[in-house]
């Protein structure tokens, strides 16, 4: 996040721009009317011909500025804005020299200016602009009256030689003089008071959409540090968080300061004053660090620069979270407003800070369920199997011969000890996928390979059932990113479920291509479909369409919450569509291996 303070933001600036390019051609033409009405109406002696040149030569520039400014769009809004502002300033210095020099009444519009710069230029360059004003009229007026410049009178009724008057000059300079830097201290301060609420009120617009839009911890406090440093232009920002015991605070996040500050040591609340007032709840603002004795460790704070502070507390729905603080490089840096601010935008931080941690105590949580899950269907795993391994010698008549009561018993148990043998692998599958540190290290995979050979493992299962099972002409290679089992279970689920729920006669199609630097899988089949109220949740653990399980087809409701899983930790997505009775395609797009 970048706030840029004492600059006019870029939108307002070609706005105003362009507003004073269309009063410029006015002023153009006002110019040469005005001239020519008082040579042939008035009869009104004056260098005509050089003030027709100065008319023309304000909408020539105009002309560029205004070409300019539309053709190089707003990162070059600042300086088109300088250069308006500098060549207005040269054709009004034209313009009074032109028309009377101190007898000019032109003179006034450069109040105007004063008035104007401050919009268009940025930070204090507003100050230097009225002073570069003063010398220009200063000196056209002191070069007439020291006859260095042709003296042209235009306004027949003064005296001849009021242009060397001293007394005149003076009272006309004084004046001048003093309205434009009244006008100049007033206006330039307003503006930029103005412009630095615009940007906090950015800036805190700013934090809350970021806030809200991640549940990275580090990430949302970083985020917040550096908006808060910047929008104030402040030294440095850092926010410390209580520890679990409540007895220290430690760095969470920090900006604009060095790292020799930050390893100082601990911040013990009990050794803290100005922390354990602010985890009270109320903001502290020190105006003068040297004079506060209040700090752990004051000296540290002075080595690094720090002369002002203004620590506010991170308050959560249950107590405190922590503190941020900001730090001046001079001292007095912040009141009343500042604190305000900085409350407005930790009220949203502090926001932040319990969803974020929230999040992570959910998916801290999740993994503990995971390695519960992954611990007992290992566990179940070997009975299950050691089951299975004695009762197939049986149903093989390998112990003796058995009646057909007897077989079909055996039968029955057999089909549900490989309904649950399928449901602790998917069980461990699914588990696999949400635990730290048991996840696949990811590489380029051939996603042509791995649809090959799931389309080969299944191929006798789909003639069993009187399936087409196609693959359609696929480009030379496609590569993805992934892990070679999790791309197959990815496939086998997918392109097995489609075989599954199609009936004899029926057509699965797998179709891969490569679009706009992704490569898309797409499972066709002429199924029995999935109803649209099923669709929202096909995707969550254990559930099951309902025309499935009435169909009576086994299956444990984690294959697609598995696929989910895994298209999603490679950084893919996943979509259905399904018409109940006709069929269902699923597509998967997976980005493109480098």
């Amino acid at each position: 996040m970048t706030v840029l303070l004492d600059v006019p933001a870029s939108t307002d600036l070609v706005k105003n721009s362009r507003r004073l390019i269309r009063l410029r051609w006015l002023a153009g033409l006002a110019l040469l009317t005005v001239t020519l009405i008082n040579e042939y109406a008035l009869g009104v002696n004056m260098p005509a011909r050089a003030l027709y040149s100065l008319g023309a030569a304000i909408l020539v520039y105009n002309s560029l500025l205004w070409w300019v400014s539309r053709a190089v769009g707003t990162s070059w809004s600042q300086p088109i804005a300088t250069g308006q502002v500098v060549l207005d300033t040269l054709a009004l210095v034209f313009s009074v020299h032109l028309t009377g020099g101190v007898e000019s009444l032109a003179t006034h519009f450069f109040l105007f200016y004063v008035l104007l710069a401050p919009i268009l230029l940025p930070g204090r360059t507003g100050y230097l602009y009225v002073w570069l004003v003063i010398a220009a009229v200063v000196g056209v007026i002191g070069l007439e009256a020291g006859g260095v410049l042709p003296h042209y009178r235009v306004r027949p009724s003064l005296p001849p030689d009021l242009h060397r008057d001293p007394l005149y000059i003076a009272a006309k300079l004084s004046f001048f003089i003093t309205v434009a830097l009244v006008t100049a201290s007033l206006t330039i301060p307003i503006v930029r008071e103005f412009r630095e609420r615009e940007q906090r009120i950015t800036t805190l617009y700013q934090s809350i959409r970021t806030l809200s839009s991640s549940l990275d911890l580090t990430q949302v406090l970083n985020q917040l540090a550096c908006a808060v440093t910047q929008a104030l232009q402040a030294k440095g920002t850092s926010i410390r968080l209580v520890d679990e015991t409540g007895a220290q605070l430690k760095i969470a996040a920090a900006y604009g300061l060095s790292k020799e500050y930050l390893d100082k040591g601990p911040v013990e609340t009990e050794s803290s004053p100005i922390d354990r007032s602010v985890l009270s709840g109320h903001p502290v603002i020190v105006h003068d660090v040297s004079q506060d004795g209040r700090f752990q460790y004051p000296s540290e704070i002075l080595a690094e620069g720090i002369h002002s502070v203004l620590c506010v507390p991170l308050m959560g729905r249950r107590g405190p979270l922590g503190v941020l603080r900001v730090y001046g490089h001079r001292p007095d840096c912040f009141g009343e407003e500042e604190t305000n601010f900085v409350q407005a935008i930790a009220r949203q931080g502090a926001t932040a800070i319990e969803n974020a941690l929230a999040f992570d105590e959910l998916r801290r949580t999740d993994q503990v369920k995971s390695q519960f899950v992954r611990a007992v269907t290992h566990e179940l795993r070997s009975p299950v199997t050691g089951a299975q391994s004695l009762l197939r010698p049986m149903m093989r008549n390998l112990a003796g011969d058995l009646n057909e009561a007897q077989c079909e018993v055996l039968r029955r148990l057999s089909d549900r000890l490989d309904a649950l043998q399928m449901l602790i692998d998917d069980l461990l599958d699914l588990a696999a996928g949400k635990v730290e540190g048991l996840e696949r290290e990811l590489e380029p995979v051939s996603l042509i390979t791995a649809a090959r050979n799931v389309v080969d493992r299944l191929s006798g299962l789909a003639g069993e059932k009187s399936v087409d099972l196609c693959m359609a002409h696929v480009p030379r290679s496609i590569a993805v990113v992934a892990s070679e089992e999790g791309l197959e279970r990815i496939l086998l689920n997918l392109i097995g479920n489609a075989v599954k729920y199609t009936p004899a006669g029926g057509r699965v199609d797998v179709r891969l291509q490569r679009r706009d630097g992704e490569a898309v899988i797409r499972v066709t089949d002429t199924g029995i479909g999935i109803p649209d109220a099923d669709l929202p949740h096909l995707f969550e653990e254990f559930f099951r369409a309902r025309n499935a399980k009435k169909a009576g087809i086994v299956g444990t409701g984690l294959g697609l919450a598995i696929v989910k899983n895994l298209v999603e930790r490679y950084k893919g997505r996943i979509s259905v569509q399904s018409t109940l009775d006709k069929g269902t395609t699923f597509t998967i797009v997976l980005p493109l291996a480098d």
